[in-house]
């Protein structure tokens, strides 16, 4: 019996408690969004990460007709914390425009707001596919709004 008392002594007392997904989240007014105007896929396309209603990713198309489709999404808190780290992870707080790339004057044109409650930034790319550090943003946006998804504005108009 004293060994067990020994051996429970000796892993630390009180356990700590674990992090969970019912943890409190801490928004710190995150928020990461881009909109491509006058891509090959709308004529306006968008997505967004905010965290001021609870954390949840949305995306947008509008159509050459003027069309807006859009739909939306609620993240866990350990979602939301992954795809704020590959973001974060672009350095976007110190991120200006980028030189025009390829495509020239008819490329769309990527327009990015990012801001959390230490900084804020809006900056801008016009090329056929985004470079590198930009494609840091829409890549893992992309991803996380497309998630579970079909596309937006389908063949069939339902998305799916």
């Amino acid at each position: 019996m004293r060994r067990l008392l020994v051996l429970l002594a000796a892993c630390g007392g009180h356990p700590q408690p674990v992090a969970t997904e019912e943890t409190r989240f801490d928004c710190r007014n995150r928020l990461a969004s881009y909109v491509a105007s006058h891509h090959l896929g709308g004529d306006e396309l968008g997505v967004q990460l905010d965290c001021k209603d609870g954390p949840r990713i949305k995306r947008w198309r509008t159509d050459k007709k003027g069309t807006r489709q859009e739909d939306a999404r609620s993240l866990t808190p350990g979602e939301f914390d992954k795809l704020w780290t590959a973001i974060d992870g672009t350095g976007w707080a110190n991120l200006k425009d980028c030189a025009n790339g390829s495509g020239g004057k008819s490329a769309p044109v990527y327009v990015f707001d990012v801001k959390d409650d230490q900084n804020t930034a809006s900056f801008q790319c016009q090329s056929q596919s985004v470079p590198y550090p930009y494609n840091g943003l829409v890549d893992p946006l992309d991803m996380a709004a497309q998630q579970g998804k079909g596309q937006l504005g389908g063949d069939d108009e339902t998305g799916k």
